[in-house]
């Protein structure tokens, strides 16, 4: 008897847990992170900053909607060679 009555609840949880699915058409998730478009208003990064001696500092930009709030160096003055460029790809002089 107690093994039946067990035995209908996960019937009865397997069974509203495939309506659910039913009605939301077979997604477990809607589609509401694929319609909205994500900009983010506070984000940072870091960026290395040159001189025309090629003498970079590492810095964190700290950005909220789209300004400069914060800039802190993250390392110390590292000498490169003429040729290098950032690999980091953050070639805009614009910080935010």
């Amino acid at each position: 008897m107690k093994m039946e009555i067990i035995f209908v609840i996960v019937i009865l949880i397997v069974l509203s847990f495939l309506v659910g699915l039913l009605v939301n058409k077979l997604a477990i998730t809607g589609k509401v992170v694929q319609e909205q478009e994500i900009k983010p208003d506070f984000y940072y990064w870091t960026k290395a900053i040159c001189n025309s001696a090629n003498e970079c500092i590492d810095v964190k930009v700290v950005c909220e909607n789209g300004i400069a709030k914060s800039v802190e160096p993250v390392s110390q003055i590292i000498e490169n060679d003429a040729d290098w460029i950032d690999p980091r790809g953050n070639l805009s002089e614009e910080l935010c």
